[in-house]
């Protein structure tokens, strides 16, 4: 921008007087080329023009005009774009506030005056009003989207017994496996509750729903070594039982002497096979390695106590939960070295190291070579 599309001394003047902030105006890459920038007391000194580009086009992308910093520790700033045929030629910024130590209601200030900002750029037709109200539209998209994802991980919302029971199903084993009966009828009555409330008045509904999870927790008595052929013959008897039952009393009867007697036969056999506790424990960890893992977690997940499925892993993998980790960490990077382009930073964020060093420290220690080196060679 060789030269300011507007009167911009005149424009200066009216905007500081009515909000008490001196303007900026610069070219498309952030450049001052009007107005005076006074010294900033922070990292930058005010010399970052890719952080005025940022802000402008923050405001460009929102519809609104965006808070930003002038560095990492430094003063607050905003800016309005200038656009010629949709094409960002320049913005009009205000920079160097300091919001820590203003006084009470001072940011709903500097809010307002942010906008005031925005609206007198429209009003002297320096971008477009049917962009800004676009990206307007697109910003309610993006909050009503977060505000989906956001009610979505407040509860797991089941419409089926199975549904139900597979959400409780980590709890009810860990609480029978360890002696906690008290704690499995619980949640046990949980799962009624909500069968009860999915099937209403229909008995046949009930029956069926009730049936289901006879059969699923009969699947878990088997897992945990209680005889087959026990447990199938006893379902099968009870059958005719249930066939019979036209009452809900007397449902309810039934079904607590059945649920009673897969208890026992889960506390029963505490040698619950290992291999189906680790296939699950290391399927957990291998879809969440991008996340902070905690044994606790991962252990609840098998439905053990946590000393027990540290016990289980050094045992049958001869190494330490976190050691474990830490190797599953480096094969999936390995991976993502030999099959994408992605940067050494991304990788090691998405194979859940805290950072680049510690993800190329902890790759060396288990390959002897560095990620950068290991991929050279891969390729």
């Amino acid at each position: 921008m060789d030269s300011a599309p507007i009167d911009f001394d005149s424009f200066l003047d009216r905007y500081w007087k009515q909000n008490d902030f001196p303007l900026l105006l610069t070219d498309k890459n952030g450049k001052v080329i009007a107005g005076k920038l006074d010294y900033l007391d922070c990292d930058c000194h005010g010399q970052s023009d890719r952080r005025r580009q940022q802000a402008a086009e923050h405001t460009r992308y929102w519809g609104e005009p965006v808070i930003n910093l002038c560095c990492d520790t430094g003063y607050a700033m905003w800016a309005v774009p200038i656009l010629d045929n949709n094409r960002l030629t320049g913005a009009l910024v205000v920079q160097g506030i300091d919001l820590e130590n203003s006084k009470p209601g001072f940011y709903e200030f500097v809010q307002k005056s942010a906008h005031a900002l925005l609206q007198d750029a429209l009003d002297a037709n320096l971008l477009s009003r049917a962009e800004v109200a676009l990206a307007r539209q697109r910003a309610n998209r993006e909050h009503e989207r977060f505000l989906a994802i956001e009610a979505s991980k407040e509860d797991v919302v089941c419409d089926d017994i199975r549904s139900i029971y597979l959400v409780e199903e980590p709890n009810l084993l860990s609480a029978i496996r360890n002696g906690e009966i008290k704690q499995a009828r619980a949640i046990l009555n949980h799962i009624l509750t909500g069968i009860y409330g999915l099937a209403g008045d229909r008995m046949d509904l009930l029956k069926s729903s009730v049936l289901e999870l006879i059969v699923m927790m009969s699947r878990a008595a088997v897992e945990a070594g209680a005889d087959p052929a026990a447990v199938l013959g006893r379902n099968y008897r009870s059958l005719a039982e249930l066939a019979e039952i036209d009452e809900e009393e007397d449902l309810t009867a039934w079904l607590r002497l059945m649920l009673e007697t897969l208890i026992e036969g889960i506390r029963k056999h505490d040698a619950y096979p290992h291999a189906l506790l680790m296939t699950k424990a290391i399927k957990f960890m291998q879809n969440n390695l991008h996340q902070h893992l905690r044994r606790d977690d991962v252990a609840h997940v098998a439905g053990v106590s946590p000393s027990h499925f540290s016990k289980l892993v050094t045992e049958r993998l001869g190494r330490s939960f976190s050691q474990l980790l830490v190797q599953m960490r480096v094969n999936r990077a390995k991976e993502l070295l030999c099959q994408t382009d992605r940067t050494l930073v991304e990788i090691a964020f998405d194979c859940g190291f805290s950072d680049q060093s510690h993800f190329s420290k902890a790759f060396r220690a288990h390959t002897s070579l560095a990620p950068s080196e290991y991929r050279r060679r891969a390729k």
